[in-house]
């Protein structure tokens, strides 16, 4: 497979530069993950798949005087019928990332806030449940400390230990609510809202050589949600762990680090209701892309 990327000054240029193809609105622009896709076609058994991925499209013009990063109209979906219980989950809504402060150079801050968030629609085809859903997630960035390893704790920001890897990690805290206004039992009717924490990070391995700098990666990702209020009959938890992490091989990726194309071999385990995975842990190979 071989995937091509070239800047051309022009709108088609620009109308393709606004499109975004990830595996969720869960994360800073900067640092989401890439889309998901696995399929299994056994001898003489069902098909499986696992895909993870959603699209969107900034519908802001680009303004170095304005704060707002982007404001996406985007549609998502993770199917993961690999495992015992299956997923089928679609969501479309609205994302926004804005960052609070400027920081550069000229600016008399050194670090900011970055709030993302988003509104959306939810429909689970397992459980028959639709509901309108919100997250209110803050990050914070700080400005660029030359990749200095003394540095590492700072967040979102890139590190380099020497020729054996560069590291980022990347905290969110926030507030998420699930309102569900169609669902096929009583008992699973009435609102959720939940508080939130997420930790992820980046190892890219021996960042110096150069035929396989940029080749090879580790992430970790580890949530955590916990009930605040609810007046659903049918939840058996009010708190929700969920942790991946995965091993990648990089075939594709662009000069600015924005776009890639990749396979990993991931773990997966705990749950994730804002995207309906019930708890349950697997291992999967598979193939990944972020434009």
């Amino acid at each position: 497979m071989k995937i091509y990327s070239q800047q051309i000054n022009n709108d088609s240029s620009n109308f393709w530069e606004k499109i975004t193809l990830r595996k969720s609105f869960e994360s800073k622009n900067s640092n989401a993950e890439p889309a998901q896709i696995t399929y299994t076609k056994p001898k003489n058994k069902v098909d499986s798949w696992l895909l993870n991925a959603a699209i969107g499209f900034n519908i802001l013009k680009e303004n170095k005087h304005n704060k707002v990063l982007t404001l996406s109209p985007y549609f998502e979906y993770h199917l993961n019928t690999l495992i015992e219980k299956e997923q089928d989950n679609w969501l479309a809504g609205l994302a926004l990332e804005i960052q609070i402060h400027d920081i550069s150079l000229n600016s008399d801050n050194s670090w900011t806030p970055i709030l993302i968030s988003s509104v959306k629609y939810n429909n689970d085809n397992i459980k028959d449940i639709t509901s309108f859903q919100g997250n209110y997630y803050i990050t914070f960035i700080a400005r660029g400390t030359g990749m200095k390893a003394r540095t590492f704790w700072i967040p979102n920001n890139t590190v380099k230990f020497g020729n054996l890897t560069k590291f980022l990690w990347s905290p969110y805290i926030g507030l998420e609510n699930e309102n569900r206004i169609s669902t096929e039992s009583n008992n699973d009717k009435g609102n959720i809202y939940r508080a939130y924490l997420r930790i992820n990070s980046n190892f890219s391995l021996f960042p110096n050589n150069d035929k396989i700098k940029n080749k090879f990666e580790i992430n970790f990702d580890w949530q955590y949600r916990y009930n605040l209020v609810e007046n659903v009959t049918n939840l058996e938890k009010i708190s929700h762990n969920y942790f991946s992490t995965s091993f990648n091989y990089l075939f594709y990726i662009s000069d600015d680090e924005k776009k890639s194309a990749k396979i990993g071999i991931d773990y997966v385990n705990g749950e994730n209701p804002s995207i309906n995975f019930e708890e349950q842990s697997f291992y999967a190979v598979t193939l990944k892309f972020k434009l």
